[in-house]
């Protein structure tokens, strides 16, 4: 729907109720990791080691079914044997897992950054979609200061997620008003 020129009433309606939805969210959930950054680091560190393991013992099922019928999924295999020993090191290293977690949020915020700028640039004509630059701008400022401090090393994560997570909120709430406002005009 955001990317067509042409937003009638009832998109305009069912998106705008979602970004409110989506936008609320991604504010409390903001607000709480600023509260607590080294609980939120660990948080999220924690879940990616579970993730790691679940995808390496559902590739190493599929492996085994697959010698079972006689071919040979060494790749797959392989990645099982991977995303398992990932997981492991994750759940028991914590801070080293914390220290890689941050070398890849900041190639996340440089690339979802960037994708914010793109989008405005689709969606300007909706008001509110400054919102959207600015929290593009501010995902790939946070990505450099991400990338030169990743060594400081837990603390940092949950900060940078929770201002991440606040103005991305932000730009869906302003967002969800700039299309409530063109619902109106419709």
């Amino acid at each position: 729907m955001l990317f067509s020129e042409d937003f009638s009433k009832e998109d305009c309606a069912k998106s705008k109720r979602r970004f409110y939805i989506v936008g609320g969210l991604l504010l409390l959930i903001g607000v709480l990791s600023l509260a607590m950054p080294l609980l939120a680091s660990f948080a999220i560190e924690t879940l990616v080691g579970f993730f790691l393991l679940a995808v390496g013992f559902s590739n190493a099922l599929g492996a085994y079914g697959a010698f079972r019928e006689g071919v040979s999924p060494w790749q797959q295999a392989f990645m099982a044997a991977i995303s398992i020993v990932a997981g492991v090191l994750f759940l028991t290293h914590p801070l080293a897992g914390v220290m890689t977690l941050s070398i890849l949020l900041a190639a996340y915020f440089l690339a979802d950054g960037v994708l914010r700028v793109v989008e405005y640039f689709r969606m300007r004509a909706v008001g509110g979609s400054l919102w959207v630059l600015l929290s593009g701008i501010l995902s790939i400022i946070l990505a450099f200061m991400m990338w030169r401090n990743f060594f400081e090393g837990a603390v940092v994560i949950g900060i940078i997620l929770g201002f991440d997570l606040i103005f991305g909120g932000l730009s869906l709430i302003m967002l969800g008003r700039g299309l409530s406002e063109l619902g109106k005009r419709l």
